[in-house]
């Protein structure tokens, strides 16, 4: 704040702009020249111009405020995101018990998702948004749920990674029983640059009373491909505390819940397929590469679906991965999850579960992708064709 004594000279206009007020006051205030001198015009006249010219003056002035407001402003937000740089904000952590941080995740100065270590009982990202920011995932149970929403399946928390029977617990439900387990991060750390960011974390499994079954390392990898936002997740399981069983259960692995215009069964135009073309229920139960959820998004300025935009969520399944074959939980009300362990459930022989030795590991990889628009098959198959290509590792 400066006093009227300490207030900074107005900086004088530009050459350009004081020729322009010139000519705005000659203008406005006309004179009759005759061979002695200027000879003003009558004054009554003269009170005719008096309004023109003092609004001439104020646009003027007007202006040259604006041009060195303008001047002086720091970059806009708009400039921002003409960049694409990534960066990240670490925030505190929402879960009541957790001592970990969350790290919320921009590109150009748009939020794209948070990761949290405490989801409501497991680590996960919620919101995940679309590169022009449209959420893709369901708000309940994290806030109250919206018009196209229902409240069931707690468990379904946006974006999340754990499974149904592990040794004899269950990891997948959240329902207080004697064999129910929970996943706590117990590291975060992360690395930046303009053209991505990586966080890594360490998580154990523990089961009702406290004890770690297993633990594992996860590493999110946000950058972005043909104008997509790509996020791999390589995680390694860690048989750190005895022999560990992934069992053979259709509930896991690498779950998503979408929004709730998305969904099929709101009946807006939403739809998930596989690689193989097979849709919506048909996908259920099928093996395959990837599946991609797409559809509209609700607007908060229109009660009209047709108005809204489209956007999606992709999920591949590395071709390289330990487990060749994955299979695919997808529901018409929302639920897509990608489960390297389940078989029976999806009309495969049933057997006893991938086994992981007390001091070996598992590593799995998936990749998901962030569209704006609707499902475009071309450009889905040249993104699983680029992760084909990499080589990931722990």
């Amino acid at each position: 704040m400066h006093s009227d004594l300490e207030k900074p000279p107005v900086p004088l206009a530009s050459p350009a702009l004081r020729t322009t007020i010139a000519a705005t006051y000659s203008n406005a205030f006309p004179l009759t020249m005759n061979p002695n001198g200027p000879t003003l015009m009558n004054p009554l006249r003269f009170r005719r111009f008096l309004r023109p010219l003092t609004q001439h003056a104020c646009v003027a002035v007007a202006a040259l405020s604006i041009a060195q407001a303008v001047s002086a402003a720091p970059p806009s937000a708009a400039t921002a995101d003409a960049t694409g740089t990534w960066t990240t904000k670490t925030v505190a952590s929402d879960g009541k018990d957790s001592k970990q941080q969350d790290v919320e995740i921009y590109r150009g100065g748009k939020l794209i998702a948070r990761h949290h270590s405490n989801l409501l009982g497991t680590p996960g990202l919620y919101p995940l948004h679309s590169p022009s920011g449209q959420p893709l995932t369901r708000d309940y149970p994290m806030k109250e749920k919206g018009k196209y929403e229902k409240d069931d399946h707690h468990h379904h928390r946006s974006l999340w990674f754990t499974h149904g029977i592990v040794n004899e617990f269950d990891f997948w439900l959240d329902k207080p029983t004697p064999h129910t387990g929970y996943v706590v991060q117990t590291s975060l750390s992360k690395d930046e640059n303009k053209n991505s960011v990586t966080l890594t974390t360490k998580n154990d499994w523990n089961d009702p009373d406290g004890n770690r079954v297993l633990s594992d390392q996860r590493r999110w990898t946000f950058s972005e491909s043909h104008g997509d936002t790509v996020i791999d997740l390589d995680v390694r399981l860690m048989a750190t505390d005895g022999d560990v069983v992934f069992g053979d259960t259709k509930e896991g692995t690498l779950g998503v819940r979408v929004a709730g215009t998305m969904k099929v069964d709101a009946k807006l135009g939403g739809t998930g397929q596989n690689a193989e073309g097979l849709k919506d229920g048909a996908a259920w139960g099928k093996k395959s590469s990837w599946v991609d959820y797409s559809g509209p998004i609700q607007q908060a300025d229109s009660d009209e679906p047709s108005d809204w935009p489209t956007a999606g969520i992709t999920m591949f399944y590395h071709p390289d991965n330990s487990r060749p074959e994955c299979y695919w939980h997808v529901r018409t009300y929302g639920l897509f999850a990608a489960n390297p362990f389940g078989r029976h459930h999806f009309g495969q022989p049933e057997y006893e579960g991938v086994k992981i030795a007390e001091g070996e590991h598992l590593d799995l990889h998936f990749r998901i992708v962030l569209h704006d628009g609707g499902f475009d098959r071309e450009k889905t198959e040249q993104h699983f064709a680029d992760y084909s290509e990499t080589k990931p590792s722990l």
